[in-house]
């Protein structure tokens, strides 16, 4: 054996007797450096998560189109450092942990904060630009009759009434339709007003007809026929999609840049806001932007005025919503000498959800009554009353409690609308964001495009100056009188004409430029 091998044996006979508590510390060592480079790696990788969750949180936040850019930017930057700083903090074995979990909540912030934008950009998708509505054509009989499909009338020859004139078009299709599906011709017969068609029900002369819903919904708001639709049964629902043409005028005067008038309307409905139905709720809303002015203006759903495609002859203003929103348009347009550039539809039956979402609203009432809708009474003290989404509802529909019946009924609305957005306001919002956002979708919508509204928006995130919001009610005589709309006598709110041509120049003036206040506007105002 060579003295090589001999020294080399030694050697590793040395190494071997060595303390073994030596060896361990090393073998720790490595183990050591082996866990450090785990956690540098991991803390990389949650890094570069992190960096492309607030990638995708800048892109779906701009396009919302409401964040203004600079506010983007600095989300952007700000964001973007807590990558950089994690990657720095794996350099030290004791910042690496820490990184790590700071990522890791950063990720969970982000990542909620892109759920939270993407709902809202959903939501805002859908709510802007609709230029469509649906009729709804039903086909009714009594509840108490046997037949529960238009097979069995079809097949029974029931008689059915049809409205001569008011959405005859859209009648004609569902006419045509059921006949074409069973082969049959209907016996139908034609009636003026569906006072008579109900009339006819009732009598027995007819066992069916077939309308417009929103003609139904008209007849539950008559005196004589309250509730009427609570004994009828839909034996079959046909809805017929509509483009709504607002079309742009050619103003003599044209409106300053930075100004514009909007219809608010809220509608008497169940089910798609999209659906023709009265309108219980007008409001214009004039805005100059140039000065922080907005002047809201509420009609009296049963002001007593032509509707624009009534001839002349006059109809609650609520019934105009029965033809589609653009006649809602027209008919203000021609009260005011208003030109009217965008709507604003909002479903008031759909706030049931929405304020079901916000664990209800508080709303403030003027006086202690109690009301019925459908088959669920409510009781309201004077007062802040804690709602449910139906209490509140019921709560802005009733007008029967009050001397001055359609008037309190529009400050009730509001006082509704109000308790909704406080509440919206408050935490509660942020509790079940996702699900109000989507009930907003359902219950709301504009012609107004999403970048317009965006730019409204952005405008008031960088305003220095808060809105200067006044409000009018136009006044106006309760009478009974005969409407274009049924054809029947109906309660009506007479203008007074002093009060609506005081406000068409107060329009005027805030579209102009001239700054207004609350008292001026009420203590100028014809009594």
């Amino acid at each position: 054996m060579s003295e090589q091998s001999v020294d080399k044996r030694d050697k590793v006979d040395k190494v071997d007797t060595k303390d073994p508590s030596k060896n361990a510390e090393k073998g720790t060592k490595g183990k050591k450096k082996g866990n450090n480079s785990k956690v540098k790696v991991i803390g990389c990788v949650c890094a570069a998560i992190e960096f492309v969750l607030s990638v995708f949180f800048i892109y779906f936040a701009i396009s919302t189109k409401v964040v203004p850019m600079k506010y983007a930017l600095i989300a952007g930057i700000v964001l973007g450092i807590f990558p950089i700083l994690v990657v720095l903090m794996q350099m030290s074995k004791k910042t690496g942990i820490v990184g790590i979990v700071l990522s890791v909540i950063i990720m969970a912030i982000v990542g909620y904060g892109i759920y939270l934008v993407r709902h809202t950009n959903k939501a805002l998708d859908t709510v802007t630009g609709t230029t469509t509505e649906i009729t709804v054509v039903n086909v009714y009989v009594k509840k108490t009759d046997p037949a529960n499909s238009i097979n069995e009338a079809v097949d029974g020859k029931y008689k059915f009434g049809i409205l001569k004139v008011s959405e005859r078009e859209k009648v004609n299709e569902t006419v045509h339709e059921i006949e074409n599906t069973h082969s049959t011709t209907l016996d139908i017969k034609e009636y003026n007003s569906i006072f008579e068609i109900v009339s006819a029900l009732d009598s027995g002369e007819i066992k069916a007809f077939i309308c417009s819903a929103a003609f139904v919904s008209a007849l539950d708001g008559s005196e004589e026929y309250q509730h009427y639709s609570e004994g009828l049964k839909v034996i079959m629902e046909k809805k017929v999609e509509t483009e709504v043409k607002v079309e742009e005028k050619k103003e003599e005067k044209p409106k300053e840049a930075g100004t514009f008038c909007m219809y608010i309307s809220g509608i008497d409905t169940f089910g798609s806001v999209q659906t023709k139905s009265r309108s219980d709720v007008n409001i214009i809303a004039v805005v100059n932007r140039n000065t922080r002015q907005i002047l809201l203006v509420t009609t009296p759903r049963d002001f007593y005025v032509p509707l624009s495609i009534s001839e002349g002859s006059p109809d609650k203003l609520t019934h105009a919503g029965i033809y589609g929103i653009e006649v809602s348009m027209e008919t203000l347009e021609m009260v005011y000498d208003i030109d009217l550039d965008y709507y604003f539809r909002m479903n008031f039956s759909g706030f049931i959800d929405i304020i079901d979402a916000l664990d209800g609203i508080d709303v403030y009432s003027q006086y202690s009554f109690s009301t019925r809708m459908q088959y669920d009474s409510y009781h309201y003290d004077s007062g802040v009353n804690h709602l449910s989404g139906r209490a509140a509802l019921a709560f802005a529909r009733e007008r029967h409690s009050f001397g001055d019946g359609d008037f309190q009924r529009g400050r009730n609305q509001m006082a509704v609308i109000k308790g909704v957005i406080e509440a919206m306001e408050s935490s509660q919002l942020l509790k079940n964001f996702a699900s109000v956002m989507e009930e907003l979708s359902e219950s709301f919508e504009t012609n107004m495009s999403k970048d317009e509204l965006g730019e409204i928006v952005q405008e008031q995130l960088e305003a220095t100056k808060d809105w200067n919001i006044l409000s009018y009610e136009v006044l106006g005589t309760p009478d009974m009188k005969v409407c274009f709309t049924g054809g029947g006598n109906a309660s009506v709110v007479v203008p007074n004409w002093d009060s609506v041509e005081y406000i068409k120049g107060v329009m005027n003036r805030v579209l102009n430029g001239e700054v207004l206040t609350q008292e001026e506007l009420t203590e100028n105002s014809p009594k």
